[in-house]
């Protein structure tokens, strides 16, 4: 999809963030974080990264991932986030970060949390490639040790670098 661009967050766009993601509907789908957990992430403490989302120039949505490849862990998308829903910019967001990750970083793997009846967001991972990623496998122990474990009624999914 044209027109949409991911670029690092500024403390500019943090009253955009936290009004997105305090916002009714979406407490439902997303965890709440703080205002100094999203600077925390803004200043890249603990291997983690803070992307905006812009359609068409303008703030459409953020994106939070920890790099967790010293952990064995790949690439954690911790949070995508999108307001006008339905219109392709998560799907496209979502391309963008898996390409340019995997590029630019290389782990072997991008994994995320998602919960179980958010059936729109485990809709577009699948297009993507995304897996069903069951704790039983060898990585799981690692995974909630490098990041976090998912939340009660949440999954695992994950996505493997091609080649």
């Amino acid at each position: 999809m044209s027109g949409v661009r991911l670029r690092p967050s500024t403390p500019a766009d943090l009253a955009f963030i936290t009004t997105l993601e305090r916002d009714a509907e979406n407490r439902t789908i997303i965890g709440q974080w703080t205002d100094e957990e999203h600077l925390a992430a803004m200043r890249g403490e603990a291997g983690r990264w803070h992307t905006i989302i812009e359609r068409g120039g303008v703030p459409a949505g953020y994106m939070i991932a920890y790099d967790c490849r010293d952990a064995g862990g790949g690439v954690h998308l911790k949070r995508i986030l999108v307001g006008d829903k339905e219109r392709g910019t998560g799907k496209a967001a979502m391309r963008l970060f898996v390409e340019e990750t995997f590029t630019r970083l290389a782990p072997d793997f991008i994994w995320l949390n998602v919960y179980d009846h958010n059936a729109r967001a485990q809709a577009v991972y699948r297009a993507l490639g995304f897996r069903d990623y069951h704790p039983d496998e060898p990585e799981a122990s690692r995974l909630t040790a490098a990041a976090e474990a998912p939340a009660r009624n949440a999954h695992r999914m994950r996505i493997d670098r091609p080649g």
